[in-house]
């Protein structure tokens, strides 16, 4: 048995956005590692989808990332609309007043012409 057999796939997923989310922060996993008391390779298998995580060591990561817990956790599937909102959110996070209304703008041309 290889190492992928054993990583569940919610783990998986939770996983990858706990590093898309700890990247988007600007942190290492040595840093989040730090703030939360736990090692780098621990961090490292959470991400890798190899260690099921007591939810209290996800809340602290959240913190340390300053996103909501439910980013990693809220509507698994990936198709969901609340998993592509996340990412949204994430995306425009820094962005500048002017960026916000530009993006504001599309948001309203695009409801306009979409097709129900």
């Amino acid at each position: 048995m290889n190492k992928s057999d054993k990583r569940n796939p919610v783990n998986i997923k939770i996983g990858e956005r706990i590093k898309y989310y700890r990247q988007k922060a600007g942190l290492t996993q040595e840093e989040v590692a730090e703030q939360i008391g736990l090692t780098q390779k621990h961090i490292s298998r959470i991400e890798s989808g190899y260690h099921s995580s007591l939810f209290i060591t996800i809340m602290d990561i959240a913190k340390s990332v300053n996103v909501p817990i439910d980013a990693f956790t809220e509507n698994i599937d990936e198709n969901s609309n609340s998993a592509i909102i996340n990412t949204i959110i994430a995306e425009i996070s820094d962005m500048d007043k002017t960026q916000l209304e530009m993006l504001k703008d599309n948001i309203e041309t695009i409801k306009r012409y979409s097709v129900k």
